[in-house]
């Protein structure tokens, strides 16, 4: 059985994962104080990446009908991709929710692809806290 979320509940989803003060990109490299662990560069680094290249997918096929959805900021760091990425979310007509993307070889609608995008982005956060809270030895 395949869920459809409303795009503002999926903007929502994103805006938790991306901005929440507690348990978010946002609080957990807020917590990196010092000399960072170099692995939250790569972190952040990668999670512009597939953020952009999520939203490149949506634009892409959202696009080809009668709605327009802007490919994401090229010129956009993390936190500015994450704000972006949430009213992008919220401004998502309902038709274009149920519309197929192919992600790693899987077929998966918008809507799937936006829980993912969730999913993964409160996943490396947890990474992201992980390595906020390690010491950094010389």
């Amino acid at each position: 059985m395949t869920v459809v979320f409303s795009a503002d509940a999926l903007a929502t989803l994103l805006d938790e994962a991306n901005q929440h003060p507690w348990e978010s990109v946002r609080s957990a490299l807020a917590g990196a104080e010092g000399q960072p662990h170099p692995r939250i560069a790569a972190l952040a680094s990668h999670l512009t990446a597939t953020k952009r290249a999520y939203w490149t997918l949506i634009s892409g096929v959202a696009s080809a009908g009668s709605n327009t959805v802007p490919p994401p900021p090229g010129d956009a760091g993390l936190t500015r991709l994450m704000a972006w990425e949430v009213a992008a979310a919220r401004a998502l007509p309902e038709s274009a929710l149920s519309l197929l993307v192919t992600h790693s070889g899987t077929p998966l609608t918008v809507s799937e692809l936006l829980r993912l995008n969730a999913r993964h982005t409160a996943w490396h956060a947890g990474q992201i806290a992980a390595l906020a809270r390690r010491e950094r030895s010389a």
